[in-house]
Formats: C-alpha cells, structure tokens, sequence
C-alpha cells in the first residue's frame, strides 16, 4: 500500500506541469497492475528510482521556465523603456526642425520636458579693420576686438583663440611684432590679458599731454569743413582737460576768416558745443552760397556762348591799293589808337574780337575799325607798311 500511495501523490502532483499525461501512462498502469498482483521488490526500487529521475527532470524544467520568464519579463521592460526614449529623440528632432523651418514668433514654443534648451545663436559682429601698428590707434584696435570677444563668447571661448584673432588682423609692422613674439613667448600667447598688454606697451602711445596742448593750439581749420575741424578739435581737447572758455578760444582762434566774420554778428554762446553747431551752420551756408555762386557764374557763361549766332568771318579788306589784307590772323600792329580814357587792348580781347568780327576800336560788329562811326575822325592810324 505505501507504493500506491506515493504513486498517487506523484500522480496528483504531476498534474499540475505539462508532463502530466505522459507520467499518468506511467503511473496508471503500474497502479492497476499493482491492485492485481504483489510486485517483486526489485521492480519496485526499479520503479521508484524511474519515478526519482522523472521528477528531477520536470523540477529543472520548471526552474528553466521560471527563469525563462524572467527573462522575458526584463526584455519586456527594457523594451518599453526603449520605445519610450525613441518618442523623446522624435519629439526633440521635430521641434527642431519646426524651428528651422519658421521664423521665430514672438512666444517660443515650450521646450518637451527633461530636455535641455537650445543655444541662442551668436549676434554677427563686422570684423575690425587690420591693425598696421600705428601708434595712435592700439587702443580703438583692441577695444573693437573685445567687442567681438563680448558677442561671440561660444566662438572665442578660450584665451588662445582671442589672441589668435588678434595676431590674425595684424600687417606691417604689427604683423612682424607678432610673429616675433609668438616665436619667444610661446605660452603669453595662450594668456589674452598678457598678449594685450605687451601690445599696448609696444604700440600704445596716443597723443596726450603737453603734445596735445601743442597740436591743439597749432590746429586750424585750413579748407577743412567745421565738422572735420571740430572733430580733431575734440580728439585733442579730451586730452588736454580744459575747462569750456578755454576751449572755445582756442577753437574760434582756428577757424576760417570767413565764419569769425559771420560770428562776429551773432550773439556769443555759453558752450563749446553751442560754438561747434552755430560755427558749423555757418560754414554750410557760406559753401553752399560759394557754390550757388560757382553754378550761376558757369550759366551766365555758357549763356553768353550760346547766345550770339555764328557769324562769318570778315571779308578781306582791300588797302589803299587794291591788294587784299591778309585775315587769317590778326594784324601784328594794327594796334588801336591811343586815346584819353581809353586802353589798349589785351591780345586775348584782340584775338576774340577778330574771330568774332567785331571792330578792334568799339567793339561792336558790321564795320571795320578803319570805319568805326564812333572813331573820332581826326584821328589816323600808321600802318607798319606806312600806308593809311
């Protein structure tokens, strides 16, 4: 009986794997044989020790199903984690490329959660003009590169990358200082703030001081304008330090006779800057009546040109004898009579009145000089040739 009751209980639990239909073809005919006749000891070890191994079996199989499960369970996960972050990049990529492909409004849109903000891009600064090494001008040079440092800092992020724009706009004798230094001083041109000021001991030396005083005292404006006057002007006073009367002497000293003239009539101003725009109103107004004047002097000439109609030139005149008077040129002595209050004239005036036609004693036109109705009649003319 004990063997049929541990054939019924392996029964009973072998119905719960998938293996079960083929251990009860096992174990039921082993019953009904068994409820017939005894069994021989030795089959029945045979029999338990069968059973023995055929659970074994279906115990590591189900430990590899268990772990199977798991195992598809974690790809499961993993692959749900998996979709989830390809939703995130697609998000992110159209985003993106909405972006690009619209102007900006004037609310941008709201970033996907988790994701990091785009950078803005970098405004577009003019590159300065090249540097030569004029003493006067490092300063205005250095400061316009650091404008571009201030907005650009993705672009020039690291010291060497400054002093390498730097070095790059230098020429002439900046560009030989560069290289030499560059050459000996290695390492000072990774350090930007060092590169800047060996530069500024080398070529920093603006006008300042006593040489300022002098070259402001000195300056005039010449055929300059007073815009470019009062410009100099003022690069020189902001060294000097003068107070405004000082300043508005000097500058009324340097300016043409023309506008001291014109500020002579108006009443005196309180400021520099009052001087600078009454004198520089003043100086338009004079240039531009000089060029009124220039245009209406060249129309009255082109009008005189144009005026007179083309007139043949006179027939050859016939002298006492009969011979005819060469017209090519003007007589060479046929000068005009010396009279009181009237003077000879000049060969230009002469060569003009001749081409014309007009008589070389009045001026006006249809008659000879010999037959000027204005000559006084007493008065004769010796021709070189001595004939009348």
């Amino acid at each position: 009986m004990g063997l049929v009751n541990f054939c019924e209980k392996l029964k009973l639990e072998s119905s719960y794997c998938p293996w079960s239909p083929a251990i009860s073809s096992v174990l039921t005919p082993a019953l009904t044989e068994s409820s017939g006749h005894k069994m021989d000891p030795a089959e029945t070890e045979q029999f338990k020790h069968a059973l023995s191994t055929q659970g074994a079996l279906v115990s590591q199989h189900e430990a590899t199903l268990r772990k199977v499960m798991e195992a598809l369970q974690q790809l499961t996960t993993s692959v749900t984690q998996l979709d989830g972050r390809l939703d995130h990049v697609a998000t992110q990529l159209t985003s993106v490329m909405t972006t690009d492909s619209f102007p900006p409004q004037s609310t941008p849109p709201a970033a996907p959660p988790g994701s990091q903000s785009l950078l803005p891009r970098e405004p577009f600064i003019p590159i300065p003009a090249r540097y030569s090494g004029d003493l006067g001008t490092c300063s205005q040079f250095l400061h316009q590169c650091s404008l571009v440092f201030s907005q650009q800092p993705a672009t020039y992020a690291t010291d060497q990358s400054k002093t390498a724009f730097i070095m790059s706009l230098c020429s002439d004798k900046a560009s030989a200082w560069a290289l030499a230094f560059s050459q000996h001083n290695p390492v000072l041109c990774s350090d930007y703030s060092a590169f800047t000021s060996e530069m500024r001991r080398v070529f920093d030396h603006p006008v300042k001081g006593k040489e300022a005083v002098s070259q402001l005292l000195s300056l005039n404006q010449g055929r300059n304008s007073v815009s470019q006057y009062a410009l100099d002007f003022r690069i020189l006073a902001a060294e000097c330090g003068w107070d405004q009367a000082a300043l508005q002497a000097v500058l009324l000293k340097g300016l043409s006779e023309e506008v001291k003239d014109e500020l002579a009539t108006r009443d005196e101003t309180t400021s520099l800057e009052e001087l600078i725009k009454l004198a520089t109103r003043l100086d338009n107004r004079l240039r531009e009546r000089q060029r009124e004047k220039a245009e209406g002097r060249r129309a009255r000439s082109f009008s005189s040109s144009t005026s007179r109609p083309h007139q043949q030139l006179p027939t050859p005149l016939r002298d006492f004898s009969g011979n005819l008077e060469a017209t090519s040129h003007p007589p060479a002595n046929s000068e005009e009579p010396m009279q009181l209050g009237r003077a000879r004239l000049t060969p230009a005036e002469r060569q003009r009145r001749f081409h014309l036609g007009l008589c070389f004693y009045c001026g006006q036109e249809g008659h000879p000089m010999a037959k000027c109705p204005v000559r006084p009649k007493g008065e004769a003319h010796q021709p070189a040739g001595g004939r009348w």
